[in-house]
């Protein structure tokens, strides 16, 4: 089908510059499979970053004070639009004691808020059920948050019931698109029917939970009738606390991409909308600029602040959270911030709140933990022992959130703790002991500038540098990346997570970076440290390298030739076992 494409006006953000590639012959490695057994990595240490540094801001489930738990990788499903199914081809769990007993630490010690960051939590549906019966028969008194990981259509009445009763409060709920059409070619499998109806019992049975619930527009070659459909589904349930309807974008490495290419979008507007905010009218949108404005609009004004719906959700949202985490909420509606404090909101909405069941929100002390950092030493003390002199340096970066001079224009950044690096650290401290040292950073806490980042690794002087790559911040890894190399920083860079692992040959272009880390980190990671330390912290030669199993790396990098890597001839020795891409 032809995608009749308009030209469109959108509103300019902030955008970030993207370094331009380099041709590169790219090798990849022998695939390491997926660690089936999760039990066997030790609970994250959760002294490893400074949380009070990071309970200053609202996280990935719109609260504060909050910690992140993960009990499975992977998701079983291959939708279109998404990269996650990468990284973890098949759906691993943790046992469901090994998780509960790590979320009953942290609650003895006074957390109140717990968010599960799985992609998909509900697949097994009897772990999901021992979960909360153990949470139930224990009396945690928490509060659960799923920002992520629910497949709404495997939810029952009964699950619903038991996750209500263990404490789940926040609820997060994908739909994507109403269309059936659509629905088949994203592969995404929900039964919308079943879907609509977990809705409806939630909504009318526990008005106490907050329901939050994602869909998009503007897939390639979508129609303005499928559009509709998904609209009206969104205003058939009265009420959705927090309702999303996110623009399409078009993500490197995704089958979504490939599909657009298919149907007649060129590859200049596709890249040209991956940096751009959801709010942002994108050139792949198959819509006219009018009718998408007109479908916002009606969202907004008709359902987001229909004056029934606030009436009727607000008092529950307030019971549950503060003003500052309502504030952030409701701005996300924007493209850029109109509100500036919850009674802003209220005149915005032309509520009186005098009018209101409840009158206040939820006082912040009241989920605060005190004392919060010596209580975590206490679960994970520190050993005793003194670092060896020639230790390994290793230097890790979340470039998951922009700098704070970027956040007016950039509502949907998250700020959650880097826990995937935690639980990289704690993995290689149990394994290398006292002969290596790792620092964790993360932009806009540790950083807010890439001069503030670039004077960190000069202190701390890396052996290796680690960072975490997400897709949605591809620009800002490259920029910061190509920042570094020009001030004179040659240690290895090895790339991790997301985007690395969907589009190594996309990153490995860049001259910049010198080796991508497939899918898993923990075991990649230690071969190729131990590599390196067995090459006098060098980076290992290509006969080395071709022996650590999940990894991607260019043979061409000016940065690798610096190192050894290019100085290997290349012909006839490559095995069946590398892949040239």
């Amino acid at each position: 089908m032809q995608v009749n494409i308009d030209k469109v006006e959108y509103e300019i953000v902030a955008r970030r510059k993207t370094v331009k590639p380099n041709l590169a012959n790219i090798y990849k490695t022998e695939p390491r499979p997926q660690t089936k057994e999760l039990d066997i990595f030790p609970y994250t240490d959760r002294t490893l970053i400074d949380y009070n540094q990071y309970h200053k801001y609202i996280g990935h489930a719109g609260v504060k004070y909050s910690m992140a738990i993960q009990a499975t990788r992977g998701c079983p499903y291959k939708c279109f639009y998404c990269d996650i199914y990468k990284t973890s081809e098949n759906h691993n769990r943790r046992s469901t004691k090994h998780f509960f007993n790590e979320v009953r630490r942290l609650a003895d010690i006074g957390v109140k808020r717990f968010e599960f960051i799985d992609d998909i939590f509900n697949v097994n549906r009897k772990s999901c059920k021992e979960f909360f019966e153990l949470v139930i028969k224990h009396n945690l008194n928490v509060k659960f948050f799923f920002p992520t990981g629910l497949k709404g259509d495997l939810l029952d009445q009964e699950l619903i019931d038991l996750m209500v009763e263990g404490g789940s409060i926040g609820l997060n709920l994908s739909l994507e698109h109403a269309s059936p059409r659509m629905q088949k070619i994203m592969r995404k499998g929900l039964n919308v029917e079943k879907f609509h109806d977990v809705l409806t019992y939630i909504t009318n049975k526990y008005p106490e939970v907050n329901l939050t619930l994602n869909a998009m527009h503007g897939f390639p070659t979508e129609t303005e009738e499928e559009a509709m459909m998904t609209l009206n589904f969104i205003k058939s349930i009265k009420w959705i606390d927090f309702p999303y309807l996110h623009n399409v974008r078009i993500f490197p490495g995704t089958e979504l991409e490939h599909f657009a290419l298919e149907a007649g979008i060129p590859k200049e507007m596709i890249k040209e909308s991956q940096d751009m905010s959801y709010h942002e009218l994108s050139p792949t949108l198959p819509f006219s600029t009018k009718f998408t404005m007109a479908v916002r609009t009606s969202f907004v004004q008709e359902y987001v602040f229909n004056k029934e719906r606030l009436m009727s959700r607000l008092p529950y949202q307030m019971m549950h959270f503060t003003e500052d985490e309502l504030n952030q909420k409701y701005n996300s509606y924007f493209p850029t911030p109109k509100i500036k404090s919850f009674n802003d909101f209220l005149d915005y909405a032309k509520i009186d709140r005098n009018k209101l069941e409840v009158r206040e929100c939820l006082d912040e002390e009241s989920v605060r933990i005190p004392n919060l950092k010596s209580k975590l030493e206490n679960i994970f003390p520190k050993k005793n022992s003194t670092k060896q002199k020639n230790r390994f340096n290793l230097f890790l970066i979340d470039l998951s959130t922009y700098f704070s001079s970027d956040s007016d224009s950039r509502q949907y950044n998250v700020l959650e703790p880097p826990l995937g690096l935690m639980a990289l650290e704690t993995f290689l401290n149990t394994k290398l002991k006292d002969n290596i040292e790792i620092n964790i950073t993360k932009s806009l806490i540790d950083f807010d500038s890439f001069k503030e980042l670039l004077d960190l690794i000069v202190e701390f002087k890396p052996d290796l540098i680690g960072i975490r790559a997400m897709t949605f911040y591809s620009g800002f890894f490259h920029e910061g990346v190509a920042y570094l190399r020009d001030k004179g920083i040659k240690t290895p860079i090895i790339a991790g997570g997301p985007y690395p692992t969907a589009s190594y040959h996309d990153i490995l272009k860049d001259k910049n970076i010198d080796v991508c880390a497939i899918a898993e980190g923990e075991f990649t990671l230690l071969e190729f440290i131990n590599a390196m330390i067995e090459n006098g912290k060098q980076l290992p030669n290509f006969k080395a390298l071709k022996k650590i199993k999940g990894i991607a790396f260019s043979h061409e990098n000016k940065t690798n030739a610096s190192k050894g890597i290019a100085s290997i001839p290349v012909s006839g020795i490559i095995p069946e076992t590398i892949n040239k891409v």
